[in-house]
């Protein structure tokens, strides 16, 4: 920007601002005072105003308080579903701790007559080789 424009745009402010200054000034000192129906009437008007404000905080605090609830209601119901798949988890581990017992059992009993065979066998050959068969 130019000096120019610049020196133009500071003098505009200021001198604006000086009549603004000095209109206030007048306007103050001519200024009747307010009357008591006046402020009645600006003190009516408030209280409208924030009543009407009070209103709108209470619907807002309403839905809130709705919001809340259902939100609570909501977590009350993943509860109950975690407590009911834990429930069933467990059931299922209990199954198959169980099946895996009889299986254990099972297996020993294989795995000893497996290896009863194997010895039976192991014993047979040697007999077998001693007498020169």
């Amino acid at each position: 920007m130019s000096l120019e424009v610049i020196t133009i745009t500071a003098i505009g402010v200021a001198v604006s601002s000086i009549a603004g200054f000095i209109n206030g000034y007048f306007h103050k000192s001519h200024n009747k005072k307010e009357t008591l129906e006046d402020r009645i009437n600006k003190l009516t008007s408030a209280l409208k105003e924030s009543s009407h404000l009070v209103t709108e905080v209470e619907e807002e605090i309403n839905e809130r308080k709705n919001l809340v609830q259902e939100l609570q209601k909501d977590a009350e119901k993943y509860e109950k579903l975690v407590s009911m798949n834990k429930e069933q988890v467990e059931a299922v581990a209990q199954l198959l701790q169980g099946e895996l017992r009889k299986e254990g059992s099972k297996s020993f009993w294989k795995g000893i007559i497996a290896n009863f065979i194997f010895f039976l066998l192991g014993a047979g050959v040697s007999v077998a080789l001693s007498i020169g068969l």
